[in-house]
């Protein structure tokens, strides 16, 4: 075995300093940007069968994705938020319309923006911590039936995209298609997307 004295004495000082260097860089080199999944929690009692109607509640780009989701999923029957009533009512004014409505569930969906709170940055600076909220109420029992909800560990950008993603993680775990937590697995039938990480908080 070659001893380290023999090999400073043999090599030229500028391999040398090359080899140092060569070697700190390697310490010192700081990990590939991440790529970090939604954390979500969700559970069903029951869900609609593909014969029953929904009510989608909740703001335009949020109730777009369900349905495009819920279509995707086989449900047909599906009754949007009607544009002359007013978006904030009671939990019991929504059930009234739904039966109203004649619709046998109701899906709410609800978005929350913060600037702090995220489990990687204390403060979000120009971006949020955004998270989106799924549950369905059956008209008949007036009880929670399903439940999603889904957000990313850092702060992201407060975009269509990050919305319409996190909307889809929330239905997927409600609807058990995937486990609550973080799955890094990505799955189009989960619609689990990374986001990487702003070069900011690595």
């Amino acid at each position: 075995m070659v001893s380290r004295q023999f090999i400073t004495w043999t090599l030229p000082p500028a391999s040398l300093l090359a080899v140092i260097l060569i070697l700190a860089g390697c310490v010192s080199k700081r990990p590939p940007t991440g790529v970090h999944f939604p954390i979500t929690n969700g559970f069903h009692s029951r869900l609609p069968t593909e014969q029953e109607r929904i009510l989608i509640w909740g703001e335009p780009l949020l109730n777009n994705v369900a349905q495009e989701w819920l279509q995707s999923h086989h449900y047909s029957y599906i009754l949007a938020t009607p544009k002359n009533v007013p978006p904030a009512l009671s939990r019991e004014a929504i059930l009234a319309l739904t039966a109203e409505l004649g619709a046998d569930f109701v899906l709410i969906l609800e978005r929350e923006e913060l600037k702090t709170g995220t489990l990687i940055e204390s403060h979000c600076g120009a971006r949020f911590n955004v998270s989106v909220t799924v549950h369905g109420l059956t008209r008949l029992s007036r009880e929670t039936a399903f439940h999603g909800s889904a957000y990313y560990p850092h702060c992201v950008e407060r975009t269509h995209e990050v919305i319409a993603k996190l909307t889809c993680q929330a239905l997927a775990t409600a609807w058990g298609f995937r486990p609550s937590g973080q799955l890094e697995i990505p799955s189009s039938l989960a619609c689990t997307t990374g986001q990487i990480t702003p070069a900011s908080i690595r």
